[in-house]
């Protein structure tokens, strides 16, 4: 069974793996929201900390002033998010293509300021500005799908000869500005038509037809718990055989953008969080690192063997930090028949119950944990994201994880310790011939 469904892999799973892996749009997508990450990790403090559940702190800010002021720095963070993604991708395409990176993520940030809508509607008319609701998680997608059309545009155009050449004696640097000058007008109009074109139907713009017409669909289709639950599991199951779980999240990154930055905004607005299930069961069913290998961590504390008792030592601690290359690869797990199945069904068990447990024993999530960086251990994260219940919770679905794991974990501890068995006589033996010579 094993190998029939390796062999299933290898002819159908694997080279879709690659085409993702060596596609020039989606490796741009990924780097670009990456780039992102300076962004998240200056904003996740500020943005936790002013959406502590604690009434006493919240009061304390808000008397203070500051309160004000932190939400500040996350409008500026991840509230303009699509700004930073516009530019970014654009960016990291063309710099694939070995064009001009910033040209390009240029011409695609103003791409997308000129199709958004520029009229924010006030107390006393409208204002000419730029809405938050467009440049925030809502219009992640459209400003993905822009700045991909922009720069597979712009390297297009780039490399049929439309680059404004400059005499060799002309600076660099005013060259490199210079060049996509007659790009730069293409790309101009081309939004401006998409502006106007957009402007004539009754969605008004680009970016509330984007999103009604196929944002919506989108997120209706991914952002539930039966499609958390399966991503973790497909991503698992790849893992096993090698092929690196990021290959699977890459084009899923902008779901899970809009899923946080919808919750954190529905939980500064004080309203029920639109994507809560979701973001539990893709959670729980992801505690404890790919694979789930944290309730692993634990079952190996009954090991017996010399092998795997030095193996604790090493894979325990890093695991606790959403660190598990030690056991991946070390024990390993991946590629090792024994441990198929728990590595692949876990993470059903653990989101279903974890979402379950949630549901029976509701607490105030805060979503602004999703801000964190990844070594944050699990404790600490659940404390902060949902107070002592939440951590009960993720707790019990780790006790369950190292349950699940414990009797394959227990098949390898006896056949290590066999062969450790088998090792010691035959180097007794190889010793007694030795002295006996």
């Amino acid at each position: 069974m094993m190998d029939k469904l390796e062999a299933f892999l290898n002819r159908f799973i694997g080279p879709l793996a690659q085409k993702l892996s060596e596609s020039d749009h989606i490796q741009a997508m990924a780097e670009g929201f990456m780039r992102t990450g300076p962004i998240t990790f200056g904003v996740f403090l500020f943005a936790v900390l002013g959406n502590l559940p604690i009434d006493a702190l919240t009061n304390f800010l808000t008397s203070t002033g500051l309160k004000s002021s932190l939400d500040a720095v996350y409008n500026a963070g991840l509230n303009i998010l699509s700004l930073y993604v516009s530019f970014t991708i654009a960016y990291s395409y063309a710099k694939r293509k070995n064009e001009n990176a910033v040209s390009s993520g240029l011409l695609s940030l103003m791409s997308f300021l000129i199709i958004i809508p520029q009229v924010v509607a006030g107390a006393e008319g409208d204002v000419t500005a730029f809405s938050l609701d467009y440049l925030g998680g809502n219009g992640v997608l459209a400003a993905l799908v822009i700045s991909l059309v922009v720069s597979s545009l712009y390297c297009a155009l780039a490399k049929h000869g439309l680059k404004f050449k400059m005499p060799d004696g002309v600076p660099p640097m005013v060259a490199d500005s210079l060049e996509p000058m007659f790009i730069a007008m293409i790309i101009a109009v081309l939004a401006f038509g998409i502006r106007v074109g957009f402007s004539l139907t009754p969605y008004g713009n680009f970016v509330d037809f984007f999103q009604n017409v196929i944002g919506n669909a989108l997120t209706g289709f991914a952002l539930n718990v039966p499609f958390m639950i399966v991503l973790v599991f497909l991503a698992n199951l790849i893992w096993f055989f090698g092929i690196h779980p990021n290959t699977l999240y890459s084009p899923v990154i902008p779901m899970m953008l809009i899923m946080a930055t919808t919750n954190i905004a529905d939980f500064q607005a004080g309203n029920e969080l639109t994507y809560l299930a979701p973001a539990l069961a893709y959670y729980f069913a992801g505690l404890g690192g790919s694979g789930n290998t944290l309730g692993l961590s634990f079952a190996m504390l009954t090991a017996k063997s010399k092998r795997y008792k030095q193996m604790t030592k090493i894979g325990l601690i890093p695991n606790l930090f959403n660190i598990n290359e030690p056991l991946i690869f070390g024990m390993p797990v991946m590629l090792n028949p024994v441990f198929f199945i728990p590595m692949v069904i876990n993470c059903i068990i653990m989101g279903l119950v974890g979402v379950g447990l949630a549901t029976i024993f509701p607490f105030a999530y805060n979503p602004t944990v999703a801000l964190l960086p990844f070594a944050v251990p699990f404790f600490l994260r659940t404390f902060i994201g949902g107070g002592v219940t939440m951590t009960v919770i993720a707790c019990v679905c780790v006790a369950i994880s190292a349950l699940v794991y414990f009797p394959f974990f227990k098949i390898a501890d006896r056949r290590a310790c066999e062969e450790e068995a088998a090792a010691e006589l035959e180097a007794a033996a190889a010793e007694k011939g030795a002295s006996n010579e």
